[in-house]
Formats: C-alpha cells, sequence, structure tokens
C-alpha cells in the first residue's frame, strides 16, 4: 500500500528530525505493510467525499494510530473518500471539533464520552456534547504515573508542591486527573500542560517533577526517556484506585505487566484503564461509517503495522464496551453476529 508505505517513512523522517531537536517524539514501526486490493471505487478521485479526523498531539500514540488509521482509510477506499488527519490537543479536543463540526472523526475514549455527555469535564464548562458515536476499540490506555529516580516522589500524595505535567490541555487525562487531586487532596505546586513530547523533555531536564499519562503500554517517548534517564514508577494504593474508580466508573483496573518497563522490571504495576475508539459525528452517514467499518476490519493486518495497541480492533472487544454505537456500526456488527451490550446511563447521549 503506497500510502501506508509514505506514512511509515515520513514518519520516521519526522522522529529523526524530532530527536535531533531533543524532542521526544515516538517513531512507528519501520516496516512497511504487505500489499493489499483495494474496494472497488464507486466515484472519481475528484469526486471522493472529504473528512477530517481529529488525532492527538506529537509525541502520543493517539497521534499515531489516528493518523495512521486515516493513512490505512485513504488507500482502501481510494476515489471514494479523502481523510486528512489532523493534530490536535487530543482525545476531549476531538470531541468537542466533532460537536462543532470540525471534524467528522476522531480519537476518543469512555472517559472523554462520560464528560461530553453529561457535561461534568472542565473541558465541557457545563455544555453536554451528543454527537460522538462509537465506531472500534483501538486501545486500551493505562494510566502511568512517572517520575525520575531520586526524584523522592514515590505516592500520589508526594505530588503536594510539586510540578505535574498532565499532557496537553485537552487531553482526557488532563481533565480526569485534575478532578482526581481534588478528590484526594492533592495540591501541586503548578499543573504543566504541554505536547506529550514537550512533558518528557521537560521532566529529563528537571523542569517538571512528575508526568501522568494514559497510553497504552509500551509508551515508545517512556521507552526513548528509559535510554538515558532512571525512571521511578508512581504506585497508586488500593484506596486510591478505589477512590477514583468511584469518581469515575468507567476506570477499570489494569496491570502494566513486570519487564514492560526499565522502571518496572521486576514488578507489576497496579493502575486503572479505560476503552480509546475511534468515533465519529451522528451527522456522518450510516452508509460511510459502514463502509470505514468494512475497510478498517478487512485492513486490520495493516493496522497493526501502524502501532500494535491497534490489535484492540476486534469483534469480541466490541461487545465488552456499554457506549453507544454509530447506526453504521451498528450494522457491521449485527451482520458479523456480534451482541452489542446496552449502553449504560453514563454512555447515553444526550437529547436535543
Amino acid at each position: 500500500m503506497k500510502g501506508l508505505k509514505r506514512f511509515v517513512s515520513l514518519s520516521l523522517a519526522t522522529a529523526m528530525i524530532a530527536l535531533a531537536a531533543g524532542c521526544n517524539t515516538p517513531p512507528p514501526p519501520s516496516s512497511t505493510p504487505p500489499s493489499s486490493s483495494d474496494p472497488a471505487a464507486s466515484t472519481p478521485s475528484g469526486d471522493a467525499k472529504k473528512y477530517s479526523v481529529g488525532t492527538g498531539a506529537m509525541g502520543g500514540v493517539i497521534y499515531i494510530m489516528g493518523s495512521g488509521w486515516a493513512t490505512v482509510m485513504n488507500d482502501k477506499l481510494a476515489g471514494q473518500y479523502e481523510l486528512t488527519a489532523e493534530q490536535t490537543a487530543g482525545q476531549s479536543a476531538n470531541v468537542s471539533m466533532i460537536e462543532s463540526g470540525e471534524v467528522e472523526l476522531g480519537v476518543g475514549g469512555t472517559a472523554t464520552l462520560y464528560d461530553a455527555y453529561s457535561g461534568t469535564g472542565s473541558w465541557t464548562n457545563g455544555a453536554k456534547f451528543g454527537k460522538a458515536r462509537a465506531l472500534f476499540t483501538v486501545a486500551i490506555p493505562n494510566m502511568t504515573p512517572f517520575t525520575l529516580e531520586g526524584s523522592g516522589i514515590q505516592t500520589l500524595q508526594d505530588l503536594n508542591g510539586k510540578r505535574v505535567s498532565l499532557g496537553p490541555k485537552g487531553a482526557s487525562i488532563d481533565s480526569t486527573f485534575r478532578a482526581i487531586f481534588d478528590k484526594l487532596g492533592i495540591t501541586p505546586a503548578v499543573i504543566h500542560n504541554d505536547t506529550w513530547s514537550a512533558a518528557v523533555t521537560a521532566l529529563s531536564d528537571g523542569t517538571t517533577d512528575a508526568i501522568i499519562t494514559q497510553q497504552a503500554a509500551p509508551w515508545p517517548s517512556l521507552t526513548e526517556l528509559e535510554a538515558t534517564k532512571e525512571v521511578s514508577f508512581i504506585q497508586m494504593t488500593d484506596a486510591e484506585l478505589a477512590a477514583i474508580q468511584e469518581l469515575f466508573p468507567f476506570y477499570t483496573p489494569s496491570v502494566i505487566p513486570k519487564g514492560t518497563y526499565k522502571g518496572n522490571a521486576d514488578q507489576d504495576i497496579q493502575t486503572l484503564c479505560e476503552w480509546t475508539m475511534m468515533l465519529a459525528s451522528a451527522d456522518l452517514s450510516q452508509e460511510d461509517v459502514y463502509n470505514f467499518m468494512i475497510a478498517t476490519f478487512d485492513a486490520r493486518d495493516d493496522l497493526l503495522l501502524v502501532h500494535p495497541s491497534m490489535s484492540t480492533i476486534t469483534l469480541e472487544n466490541a461487545a465488552k464496551v456499554p457506549v453507544t454505537w454509530h447506526p453504521g456500526a451498528v450494522q457491521y456488527y449485527t451482520e458479523k453476529g456480534i451482541n452489542l451490550l446496552e449502553p449504560t446511563a453514563a454512555f447515553i447521549p444526550p437529547q436535543g
């Protein structure tokens, strides 16, 4: 697939430039996918429908996955659709842009949908956003708090009076962890909002004390950091994990297995995770979404070359997530014999 090969080549070039500039942008896989036949295009390329895909900040897995998916779709559906990947502040920003019509598709998660539908996320300013609908799962990101060895930070309570990076404004972890800090009575000296690449650089340079991110493991930027620095993971207590789940019921228990990073070579990290999904606007037609569903599952092997976390794209995983699905996705899963869960109250979009 020429488009995916170009995506890999350009991404590698970008990564090399970023590394030369001291940036910790994670490079995607270096291999190129096998050739595969594209579905027959029903319209000339000049008449292809043009849509935008909200991704994430440079340095994050969401950016790689969203951009790679758009590239694969452009190859699989050449002549029918032309998708443009937009670099954004993250999942919350993507849902907001779906609501406003700035993008038609975007990567988001259960945390972001909960914030959007309820209007409780700080980024919503109390407004309820109801246009985003789920298509398929793309990753299971783990909550990952970490610092550098020797910082003296071992627990979340140690973050009192410290400088903490929560990624870009609009990242789901930013809004959720601000609420978590309030719940646990933790008051950092300052909360930094910047790209994940900049956050990792700041930790390495000593201008921030800790990072709390939510990434599918292993996170390339963290792996890169461990090549030059000794990383220490901040362990969350059972009581803290329970308090977070009480505050945000979309989180489920998870483990970062020992050996995933140098910093947890000998022990598992008990944490929480959420589901990350590709979302689409309710305004996008059932036919268009259905076409994207077919192309996505047909191109699953190619998507695994974009990022290994995309192995999460399975029919079985769709049956585990109690969210509101786009009608085009429902049509596809029904044809495949998948019984989707009814959405829980937290994941029913507001009316009007």
